[in-house]
């Protein structure tokens, strides 16, 4: 039963990346094309804001870590 497991894990995984390399493919095309109020910032409070980690939004928008995407999901800190 544990190998029933460990091949749908592997499906799952499969099917992520994926979907990550989809929507890496949409937001370049409308980097590509200029689509009017489409930014890194924008793109990545979006994907935050349906539940994706900042590691995952990172990943998705070819950044290293999660601290490469902070300042758009956070902003600065104010005084």
């Amino acid at each position: 039963m544990a190998r029933r497991s460990s091949t749908r894990n592997s499906e799952d995984q499969q099917l992520v990346r994926r979907l990550d390399a989809i929507i890496c493919l949409l937001f370049e095309y409308m980097q590509a094309t200029k689509v009017p109020g489409v930014g890194i910032a924008k793109t990545a409070r979006l994907l935050n804001s349906v539940g994706m980690t900042p590691t995952e939004v990172a990943r998705v928008l070819g950044k290293k870590s999660a601290q490469d995407v902070a300042p758009y999901l956070y902003g600065k800190a104010r005084k």
